[in-house]
């Protein structure tokens, strides 16, 4: 009981943070969740982030825009499709730091003011990249955020929780085809649900009132966190 009272609490934070930058659920709560409760990872942690991301795009809906997401979306399929192959063959610690490194040399360059163009080849990259880490560990918001990091507030939360809702009904079909998502993934989702609400709506109580800059920023911290806690994880 202790532990899903610990795990409501760190689904509680990543919540709060998602309500007010789009992303977080994942990249903030995950890492530590999984040092709590193995098996909250992925497909728990999936499950949550589809129901927190449909209360994220009605609230933002009218600042969705299909043009942007087309792409992304047909990257997922590709992505949960290798993810899915590669869980049983590839090694967790050398995906982790392929791709931890790799998102802190993105991180480095959003830093530098290199705007990254946002067109079908990056983001069919920035959805199949997502998809790919999104599936194994629960972790998918980084590429996509940084793609789209220099949007309008409301446009990142609202489009990047399309996405995600999109990316992990796939993720879902892939891990359930690989014996990865049942009905016990669906009850610890069940138990840990009420740390994203609670955490959700507090967020509303300050979503509307940070500027563009910080939500910025805190994409970008956001991911630099993620992205040090896998490295951490397994050097």
């Amino acid at each position: 009981m202790f532990d899903i009272l610990l795990i409501n609490l760190l689904l509680f934070a990543g919540a709060f943070v998602q309500g007010i930058v789009g992303f977080g659920l994942g990249v903030l709560s995950a890492p530590l969740i999984f040092m709590v409760e193995p098996a909250m990872i992925p497909a728990p942690m999936i499950l949550n982030s589809i129901f927190l991301c449909c209360i994220i795009a009605r609230d933002n809906k009218e600042a969705i825009d299909k043009s942007i997401l087309s792409w992304p979306i047909i990257g997922t399929v590709v992505g949960s499709a290798a993810a899915a192959s590669l869980l049983f063959g590839i090694d967790d610690r050398l995906f982790a730091l392929v791709f931890a490194s790799l998102l802190l040399l993105l991180i480095i360059l959003s830093c530098m003011r290199l705007n990254i163009p946002i067109n079908p080849f990056t983001g069919l990259l920035a959805g199949f990249f997502s998809a790919l880490s999104g599936t194994i560990t629960a972790i998918g918001g980084p590429p996509i955020a940084l793609l789209w990091q220099n949007l309008k507030p409301k446009e990142i939360r609202g489009n990047i929780s399309i996405f995600f809702i999109a990316s992990s009904m796939i993720a879902l079909v892939a891990l359930a085809v690989i014996g990865k998502f049942g009905w016990a993934e669906i009850k610890l989702s069940a138990m840990t649900l009420p740390g994203v609400f609670v955490g959700f709506y507090s967020s509303r109580l300050i979503a509307n009132k940070i500027p563009a800059h910080i939500i910025r920023y805190g994409v970008l911290l956001l991911s630099s966190v993620s992205s040090l806690m896998l490295l951490a994880k397994y050097i």
